[in-house]
């Protein structure tokens, strides 16, 4: 077979294995990155050393009407576990429209995403009777895809190649390969992508707030948060986050990790 694999790279570890896995076949491979304007200046960066690394061209995509920050102006409410707006916003939506702009479908191409079912508990539920070798397809993986509109590409194929491996299988591959690795692992995160993920575990949250570039963005989403509010925002859910004061990520008291597996999954990858 020789048919394209098109892998979706975060910048985060298990895309990015994926794509190593990819190049191995000998068959044409097209990464892409879904770029929400919100990664870390790190993630970023990382990803132009993946670029080099591995010899490929990382196309990105982006939401016509801006990213993440933008997406928060329009839309005036944070996202959250019962409005996920901005998965299908500032990714589905722009990788559709790539999609179809190079004329993808089920006959020219296959996508290989880095799921895996060891990541949390819910992902095992989702993702663990499943196998390197099956076959499924994008309408499978979302139901946004289809739409009328995306039957072309809601029948590609989609295979999950590392769905049974460890966290640690995924780091002996890439340091056995000498790959670059994202630096916000050493750092203490567990995923990369969104600066912060609205959905991400307290933990992560706390860690943005030792950062840098994370103060500066936690300061701009409390201002947003004020902003709504003086103007009396009738949104439901109007707090930067549904179970924490986000202010208090801003101060050095350490928190506890909260064990929660409701981060989004599209986004992780």
């Amino acid at each position: 077979m020789n048919t394209p694999i098109i892998v979706p790279v975060s910048g985060g570890k298990d895309s990015q294995v994926v794509l190593s896995i990819a190049l191995k076949t000998g068959r044409r491979v097209i990464a892409v990155h879904q770029d929400t304007g919100f990664d870390h200046p790190d993630t970023y960066a990382h990803l132009d050393r993946m670029a080099a690394f591995y010899g490929v061209y990382i196309y990105r995509t982006n939401r016509a009407g801006g990213g993440m920050l933008a997406f928060l102006e329009q839309a005036q409410y944070f996202p959250n576990s019962a409005a996920r707006g901005c998965t299908q916003r500032l990714k589905q939506e722009p990788f559709a429209k790539w999609l179809m702009s190079i004329n993808a479908d089920s006959g020219n191409v296959e996508i290989w995403f880095g799921m895996r079912a060891d990541e949390s508990s819910e992902r095992a539920s989702k993702y663990g009777s499943l196998s390197a070798t099956d076959e499924f397809t994008l309408g499978d993986v979302a139901s946004f895809y289809n739409k009328p509109s995306h039957r072309r590409i809601a029948t590609i194929p989609i295979k999950l190649p590392i769905v049974d491996w460890t966290t640690e299988q995924v780091f002996n591959h890439l340091r056995e390969t000498g790959a670059p690795i994202n630096p916000l692992y050493d750092r203490g995160h567990q995923r990369v992508g969104c600066y912060p993920c609205f959905l991400a575990r307290k933990k992560e949250w706390e860690l943005v707030g030792r950062d840098p570039h994370g103060r500066h963005t936690l300061t701009h989403l409390i201002s947003l948060e004020e902003k709504w509010a003086r103007e009396g925002n009738p949104r439901k859910f109007i707090k930067v986050h549904r179970r924490w004061d986000v202010r208090d990520f801003l101060s050095e008291t350490p928190c506890v990790e909260e064990d929660v597996n409701d981060e989004c999954g599209w986004c992780s990858i």
